[in-house]
């Protein structure tokens, strides 16, 4: 039954309504791909925001299997508060892009009219992903003057993939933004030059739950040994971008100067059994560890039983897992590619020039010989106050007020 509040009753102002339009997402609950879109969904949930998701979820031909056996069609289904919308389909093969994105937003656009007849009226659109989740944003706020935001996430500005075909469009909807958002100070940089005239806000990820868990810091292997053992980790995917061929030179030299080291790496992909062949060429196979794809809980475990952090990418836009180090109290060895100057200082570890062996492995040694400089528990405080749930969620707060405010003053 539903019973009036009484007029000595404060008024209960509704909560924010949040819709998340990501350009991709987890399709499982096991998939990665888009698992940061999800955090942040999750966190804004809990910081009392009303979020919901619409996603089209569209697969590439080179994941031929999932041509035949994938899903198809449109699934609605609530995950945990949040009310998620997906449209599951397949890119074409030969692949005619243009046509694929419009068929992409086609597919967003109906979920969204599906939302909006189920959900009701959102207040603000978060677009993650200018191509294409903001150009979907763009056209629902044409259609029903929804205000929107973009956080861009995307490595193709740095890497030269986008195609002018693509950028009217992605011009358009970045220029039709209540608020653009990137997630390390070099990626707005490098947006501003590729949008002249218009600002970007940094933003960064969330860090993980898993990861910001009170649990007790961990002993270092190496903080009450006798000898010069020392355990470098590394997490990433197995593909050029990551560097870890660079990574490998630089430890073998090193391990010419300190043959304690060790260094085990985690994760999977196309060129692990590249970097296995390199390993052996260089004669430190002994000291290398290759433990293949992991878990949140195994990352977990293999930083904390590591002294130190090392990833050499060639290109990041931020580099959640350096901020997953510093939080189990790792000091951090990274290269100047984009994201990580946004999270390395002096304070906390070192940064050299990518496709730097010797640059790399001279930090390396520095980490090693500086071992006790490094604060486990300062380094995670200070990535909590930055990085944790409660600080990320109360700067985008913030960003959506001000959203509001000025689309009501129009």
């Amino acid at each position: 039954m539903f019973i009036r509040s009484r007029p000595s009753e404060p008024a209960q102002a509704e909560p924010m309504h949040i819709l998340l339009l990501p350009s991709w997402y987890p399709e499982t609950p096991d998939s990665t791909d888009g698992i940061f879109f999800r955090e942040q969904a999750h966190a804004l949930a809990r910081a009392g925001l009303r979020v919901g998701v619409a996603a089209p979820l569209f697969r590439s031909p080179r994941r031929w299997r999932e041509i035949f056996a994938g899903r198809y069609g449109t699934r609605v289904f609530s995950d945990g508060l949040i009310p998620t919308y997906t449209a599951h389909n397949s890119y074409l093969c030969p692949p005619l892009p243009h046509f694929d994105r419009e068929r992409w937003l086609a597919a967003g656009m109906r979920l969204f009219a599906r939302y909006l007849a189920e959900q009701g009226r959102p207040d603000i659109l978060h677009a993650h992903a200018v191509n294409h989740g903001g150009i979907l944003a763009q056209r629902i706020a044409a259609k029903h003057g929804i205000p929107y935001v973009i956080t861009e996430h995307s490595s193709t500005y740095a890497r030269g993939l986008i195609r002018r075909w693509q950028r009217p469009a992605m011009r358009a909807a970045v220029q039709g933004a209540a608020a653009r958002l990137a997630v390390s100070p070099a990626f707005c940089r490098l947006l501003e030059s590729e949008y002249p005239g218009l600002g970007w806000q940094y933003l960064p990820n969330i860090l993980g739950r898993a990861f910001a868990e009170n649990i007790p810091p961990p002993e270092r292997p190496s903080e009450n040994a006798a000898n010069d053992a020392f355990t470098f980790c590394a997490v990433a995917r197995l593909d050029r971008n990551k560097g870890f061929d660079t990574l490998l030179a630089a430890f073998a030299l090193a391990m010419r100067q300190q043959p304690a080291l060790r260094l085990e790496i985690g994760g999977g992909g196309t060129e692990l059994a590249k970097l296995r062949r390199l390993t052996a060429s260089l004669g430190i196979a002994q000291a290398v560890t290759f433990h293949g794809v992991l878990d949140n809980a195994a990352v977990l475990a293999l930083m904390r039983r590591s002294d130190a952090f090392v990833l050499a990418s060639r290109s990041e836009t931020f580099g959640v897992v350096f901020i997953e180090a510093l939080s189990q109290g790792l000091p951090v060895a990274a290269t100047r590619c984009g994201g990580p100057e946004g999270i390395v200082n002096e304070s906390n570890g070192l940064l050299v020039p990518p496709d730097n062996p010797a640059a790399l492995a001279d930090a390396l040694l520095q980490l090693h010989a500086n071992r006790r400089r490094y604060n486990a528990a300062a380094l995670r405080a200070d990535c909590l106050a930055q990085y944790g749930e409660a600080a990320v969620t109360g700067r985008l707060k913030n960003i959506y007020r001000a959203v509001l405010q000025n689309a009501k003053a129009v």
